[in-house]
C-alpha cells in the first residue's frame, strides 16, 4: 500500500528540514570532511608551493590560502580546478584512503559536510554522496545554495558537464548570458566550459543535487 500524498508531503517536508540543519552544523559532526587540509596535504606532499598551484589553477594565492585554512568553502567547480593541478580526481579530496571498490553506500546517517567557513557565511556547503568509491567519473552532492555571499559569486568554468536537480527552494542558474529560474523537480543538464553561476533565487536557501560529470 503507497503513503497517502499528505503523509508523504510530511515526511519529505522533515527530511529537508533535518538535513538543511544538518549542513549548516558541520562543527558538531563528530567526523566532518576537511577539504582545505586535504588539499594542502595533497599539495606538499608533490613539494609543490601555492605560487606553483595558482599558476596551475589561475586562482589568487590569497584566495587558495583561505581555502586550505578553511576560511572559505571552495565550490564544486573549483575543486575540480584544483584536483587537476594537483594531478588526482576529485573524490580524492573527500577521502582519506582510496580503497578499490564497486560500488558506495551511503547511509543518512553517515552524512558528511565539509566545514563551513569559520565565523564566516558561506554562500553554499555540500554532502559528497560517492566518496568512497575511487576510479568514477561521476561526483555526485547534495548541495545546500546560502543567500549569504550570493551577489559575490563569480562565473565557474572547468572541464566536464552537470546535472543539476532542485530538491527544495528556488534556484538561479546563469550560463554566460542565459539566466535560468528553477523550482523544485526542475533540472538543468549543462556544459561546464561554459561559464555558468548557480545561486539561490530568493531569501531563503535552496537545495540542490548536483551530479558533476569529468571526462
Amino acid at each position: 500500500m503507497m503513503i497517502k500524498i499528505e503523509k508523504r508531503n510530511e515526511y519529505y517536508e522533515k527530511y529537508l528540514t533535518d538535513l538543511a540543519d544538518h549542513m549548516d552544523k558541520p562543527s558538531d559532526q563528530a567526523d566532518p570532511i576537511h577539504v582545505g587540509e586535504k588539499i594542502k596535504h595533497l599539495r606538499e606532499t608533490q613539494g609543490m608551493s601555492l605560487e606553483e598551484l595558482a599558476r596551475k589553477t589561475g586562482f589568487d594565492i590569497k584566495m587558495l590560502e583561505n581555502i586550505e585554512q578553511e576560511k572559505v568553502t571552495p565550490p564544486l567547480g573549483t575543486m575540480i580546478r584544483l584536483s587537476r593541478a594537483l594531478n588526482t580526481v576529485m573524490s580524492s579530496l573527500f577521502t582519506q584512503q582510496e580503497e578499490k571498490k564497486n560500488y558506495s553506500v551511503l547511509r543518512v546517517k553517515d552524512h558528511r559536510s565539509a566545514p563551513l567557513p569559520t565565523g564566516r557565511a558561506s554562500y553554499h556547503s555540500y554532502i559528497p554522496l560517492g566518496a568512497d568509491l575511487s576510479d568514477r567519473n561521476m561526483d555526485p552532492f547534495i548541495v545546500k545554495l546560502n543567500p549569504e555571499k550570493s551577489k559575490d559569486v563569480v562565473p565557474s568554468v572547468h572541464d566536464g558537464e552537470e546535472l543539476i536537480y532542485v530538491i527544495d527552494g528556488e534556484v538561479k542558474i546563469v550560463i554566460e548570458d542565459q539566466v535560468e529560474i528553477l523550482s523544485i523537480g526542475d533540472a538543468l543538464y549543462l556544459k561546464s566550459t561554459a561559464p555558468h553561476i548557480v545561486v539561490t533565487n530568493t531569501s531563503e536557501p535552496a537545495l540542490i543535487l548536483a551530479v558533476m560529470y569529468s571526462k
